[in-house]
């Protein structure tokens, strides 16, 4: 496959955009060994740092098999019929700072509200990531502010693309580990690294993007988001220390099984942030 995704490179792209994408190509298929995994008994708190990435896929199973075998590549590589805003790339939920995963589910299976202060010409947005069953008392606290003229909000994206408290949506999330020197460099070339000149960057977005891409990526905020990274090409599967599940695939017996027979080195966890298969 790994020639396949090379030629693919060279007819897409040229210039400092193929030569990035050929580096990532190598850099993905490089034989370096994980060094070591984080390591649970069952029951034990899951606890994410920053060398960990968060990646969801929809279904029970779906598209879980392909990753195991295949890695995590953008599927502008091996689907004809795609069409993203941000395009050769994997997008992923950075971790930013450490933190137990049961509270990190909390948080981020919230809400994000926008309020302005003030009115008119002089009036400032501000928006702020609210976590889950927070809703009432944050907005009566907004709705009692003078200087609170209106505000609005919605979903996180996490909420759309990971195991929540909130919807059974996403089953599955797969934990990254990137503790590696190699996965390291590979995370330089993220879409949405500030350092990324635009010239590169007109190759990794729908050209109806573009303009409103660079503005966001200098801006950005709890919605837009300030936690999501869009890695060039792809990631191993090598990376993989961890499954997270939601409240349906936890009870599936047989298909916790098959997900451990086909990671034997990963625990798996639930939303409440514990283990329920180790991996010690």
């Amino acid at each position: 496959m790994k020639e396949k995704y090379i030629e693919y490179a060279k007819g897409t792209f040229s210039g400092k955009a193929l030569n990035l994408i050929l580096k990532q190509i190598e850099l993905f298929y490089d034989d370096s060994k994980i060094d070591s995994y984080n390591q649970y008994n069952p029951g034990e708190d899951v606890r994410l740092a920053k060398v960990n990435y968060l990646h969801g896929i929809p279904g029970m199973l779906d598209n879980f098999d392909w990753i195991v075998n295949n890695g995590f590549i953008s599927n502008d590589f091996t689907d004809e019929n795609v069409h993203n805003k941000i395009t050769h790339s994997v997008g992923m939920w950075e971790i930013k700072e450490d933190v137990l995963l049961k509270d990190y589910i909390k948080k981020y299976s919230g809400f994000t509200i926008t309020y302005t202060i003030g009115r008119g010409p002089g009036s400032k947005e501000i928006t702020e990531l609210i976590p889950y069953h927070q809703f009432d008392a944050y907005t009566e606290e907004l709705n009692n502010r003078e200087d609170v003229w209106m505000y609005w909000g919605d979903q996180t994206k996490e909420v759309r693309f990971l195991p929540s408290l909130v919807a059974n949506k996403r089953q599955i999330a797969f934990i990254l580990n990137l503790n590696n020197p190699v996965t390291q460099e590979l995370i330089k070339a993220d879409v949405w690294n500030p350092s990324m000149d635009e010239e590169t960057l007109k190759d990794f977005l729908d050209y109806r993007y573009y303009e409103k891409f660079l503005t966001e990526r200098l801006n950005r905020n709890a919605l837009t988001t300030d936690r999501e990274t869009a890695i060039m090409f792809g990631l191993p599967a090598k990376l993989i220390e961890g499954i997270l599940v939601g409240r349906k695939l936890e009870h599936d017996e047989e298909k916790i099984r098959y997900i451990k027979n086909k990671l034997p080195h990963c625990y798996i966890c639930n939303l409440d942030g514990k283990v329920i298969v180790g991996n010690k």
